[in-house]
């Protein structure tokens, strides 16, 4: 048997092994079920903070408990966190307690929700906090915190938004309250920039010192009503910019990005916890200058994810999601939705300080025709989406080689719950043997479940978005080396 290992933790051997008990192409979701983990919880308290807004509507008083807590021992571990254990490096330190806990967004056109209409978040249903400038809060004026509510305009327009910043808090604080049994109230800011690539949001630049701003103004507002305050993370929603550009250090920019937030937010807050990025792949290069086919971009991130463990935190794809009729911006829900999954890795790293790895491969074995593709699954089983994203052919899956006959893929099936097999028409023998997924679009098509580069395997998460959509984890884009 020809072995390929493809950077990924591994979790331990498993058979790969044909067996009677399969999930075939397109058969119904197995997991079945539902969870109200995520349901409406405490109301927001408007008499915490000062400031004002005119378009904030106030939320009724509630009782949100928010006292101090030492410290949170992690969960027991079940069998699938020991192996997670096993097999990533460490994160974050047992979690901490402070009063406010800071989230700061970067990244380009869909970290400042463009497109994103109607506004779906406009009543605070909890103590979440951002400044009185509101959730794109730039550099300056940043007086005061007000309640968490979406409705900004996009910078350069007149159209008011939903961004995912305030499902993503809020996604948050209802775990915390119903699974954990504890306050968590943050504090989000975005300072992204359209249309930016790396290099016009890296370090040194305008939008990079926004962001320092606003942890600083956080810290002296924090420090002068004497709360404890830090910052948890960094999300950023990029990609697009360096697809159209062919990035070809996207991946060392990545770690380089995330470094150099940590060290400065550090150096303003003196906090000894690290302040990871979490990233989505862009799914939607098709759209972009020259309507290419392919990115590198999408496997970057993933390298990046592979190669900074617990710093650059790759959270899923975006081919899922609903998208805006320019087939490159994602719609309202679109926000709302992302957010809500991006909350799902903060909690599992920041709450829980548990590794996370999305569904992705963790090796490849072949035997003649047959290649089977180990996956990592955060919610077994691996099963294949028929509903909500359409299948494009072969699952999503591609083979390339450089030899004059290379073979074609003639089914893909699920063995084990986490192993997909997949059967070529005959044994490779070009070189430069490479699997892909959801790796390639036809030029000009927009993003989205049904027309973009995009494949149908996912895990069986039961989490549900406050719209009452699942929250499952898709296969990442990938290209990997072969056997």
């Amino acid at each position: 048997m020809l072995t390929a290992s493809i950077g990924a933790a591994a979790c331990g051997d498993a058979s790969t092994s044909l067996r009677d008990a399969r999930i075939v192409l397109g058969s119904p979701d197995p997991s079945g079920g539902g969870s109200d983990a995520w349901d409406a919880g405490v109301p927001f308290d408007a008499t915490l903070d000062s400031g004002s807004r005119a378009d904030v509507a106030t939320g009724t008083p509630g009782n949100e408990p928010m006292s101090p807590v030492p410290s949170v021992d992690p969960p027991a571990p079940d069998a699938s966190d020991a192996s997670d254990a096993a097999h990533a490096s460490d994160l974050s330190p047992p979690f901490v307690f402070r009063d406010l806990n800071h989230v700061l967004a970067t990244g380009e056109d869909l970290s400042l929700g463009v497109f994103g209409t109607p506004v779906l978040s406009t009543v605070p249903v909890y103590s979440n906090r951002t400044f009185v400038t509101g959730v794109m809060s730039g550099d300056t004026n940043l007086t005061a915190f007000i309640p968490l509510v979406e409705g900004d305009v996009v910078p350069g327009t007149l159209i008011a938004v939903e961004t995912m910043s305030t499902s993503f808090a809020n996604a948050i604080t209802r775990v915390a309250l119903a699974d954990l049994n504890m306050g968590h109230r943050l504090i989000v800011s975005a300072h992204g920039a359209r249309g930016a690539p790396y290099a016009s949001l890296k370090k040194g630049t305008a939008p990079f010192a926004a962001g320092l701003a606003q942890v600083q103004a956080a810290y002296d507002l924090a420090a002068a009503a004497g709360q404890s305050y830090v910052v948890r993370a960094v999300t950023n929603v990029h990609g697009e910019s360096d697809s159209e550009a062919n990035n070809p250090s996207y991946a060392a920019n990545l770690v380089e990005w995330q470094g150099d937030y940590e060290a400065a937010i550090q150096a303003i807050t003196g906090q000894p916890d690290p302040v990871p990025m979490l990233i989505s792949q862009s799914s939607s290069w098709t759209r972009g200058v020259g309507l290419p086919s392919t990115s590198v971009i999408p496997n970057a991130m993933r390298d990046a994810h592979i190669a900074a463990p617990g710093k650059v935190i790759l959270v899923g794809p975006k081919y899922h999601l609903p998208y805006a009729a320019d087939g490159v911006h994602l719609s309202a829900f679109g926000y709302q939705q992302m957010g809500e999954e991006y909350a799902k890795v903060y909690r599992r790293v920041i709450l829980e300080g548990k590794p996370w790895e999305p569904v992705h491969p963790i090796s490849v074995t072949r035997v003649d025709e047959i290649v089977s593709v180990r996956m990592h699954v955060p919610v077994p089983p691996l099963t294949f989406e028929g509903l909500r994203v359409t299948d494009p052919g072969n699952a999503g899956f591609e083979w390339a080689d450089d030899g004059p006959d290379t073979p074609s893929i003639v089914s893909v099936i699920i063995v084990n719950g986490e192993t997909v097999i997949v059967q070529l028409s005959h044994a490779p023998t070009g070189g430069h043997r490479r699997l892909r997924y959801a790796f390639s679009g036809t030029p000009g098509v927009p993003a989205g479940p049904r027309t973009g580069p995009r494949g149908i395997i996912r895990d069986s998460d039961p989490t549900l978005s406050t719209s009452g959509v699942p929250l499952y984890d898709y296969c990442v884009h990938f290209e990997v080396d072969a056997p």
